[in-house]
């Protein structure tokens, strides 16, 4: 593949048009996960400071600053290619409420502040480097598998940057379940509930949805289900709703 046609961008719009995301053709992009993720949040203060680690091209970072522009939202990613997306989406969509940093969340401490996040966001890389080869674009690899980072790794940043009663929101695939568990429980943060997505009514499920809180009440719940779509394939009334669209 010509290094021209790898570099090759789409302009992608959200919300009605509201929002442009740029992402390369052939790299990582983002998907529904990301627009899930980004509207579905606790309750939080109008002028709340939301951190999400791991932004990529900023899905989840802008769709937030573009639905509450009081929020402060802090962009934390780790490689370049990303980063200038990111960069580039946030000037373009005008977001001055949106800060980027490019970090290493395994070195949280040498860019984050401790203790001013009210909301932590991240859909951290789905697999170890032992399970499933790795794409061998850049992008698409780190993304995916644990190659700069792993559970553990998030949940600790999260931990680090988070306030009193701050809130850490995840997503993980099943099969990640018990792992991010045991990596949340390095920190004080107590798991508060989880929720689980579902293609369909009749589908198992396919992503987990994690909620804990630092310094919350001793108490534990399961959400009701997330089902995408409806049988005839028209996206659900709840995902249809958050994400502005009727159908795929």
């Amino acid at each position: 593949m010509s290094e021209s046609k790898a570099n090759e961008l789409t302009r992608d719009l959200l919300f009605d048009g509201e929002l442009a995301i740029w992402q390369r053709r052939q790299g990582y992009r983002f998907g529904l996960d990301a627009l899930l993720l980004a509207t579905d949040l606790p309750e939080l203060d109008e002028d709340a400071t939301v951190v999400e680690l791991g932004a990529g091209q900023g899905a989840v970072a802008l769709t937030i600053a573009h639905k509450f522009p009081d929020m402060q939202v802090i962009a934390v990613e780790r490689q370049e290619s990303l980063l200038e997306l990111l960069r580039r989406n946030v000037e373009e969509n005008e977001l001055d409420n949106v800060e980027i940093i490019a970090g290493d969340i395994r070195e949280h401490r040498e860019f984050l502040t401790p203790h001013i996040a009210d909301l932590v966001l991240c859909n951290p890389p789905f697999y170890p480097t032992d399970q499933r080869r790795p794409s061998p674009n850049q992008e698409k690899a780190a993304a995916r598998h644990e190659l700069h980072g792993d559970l553990g790794d998030f949940a600790t940043a999260a931990a680090y940057v988070l306030d009193q009663r701050g809130w850490l929101q995840m997503l993980t695939p099943p099969i990640r379940l018990m792992d991010a568990l045991e990596g949340a429980q390095t920190s004080d943060l107590s798991p508060v509930c989880l929720r689980f997505y579902h293609t369909r009514a009749d589908s198992d499920a396919y992503l987990v949805e994690y909620r804990w809180r630092r310094g919350g009440a001793p108490d534990f719940a399961i959400r009701p289900p997330l089902y995408i779509y409806r049988e005839d394939r028209i996206y659900s009334a709840e995902v249809a709703q958050r994400i502005g669209r009727e159908r795929r």
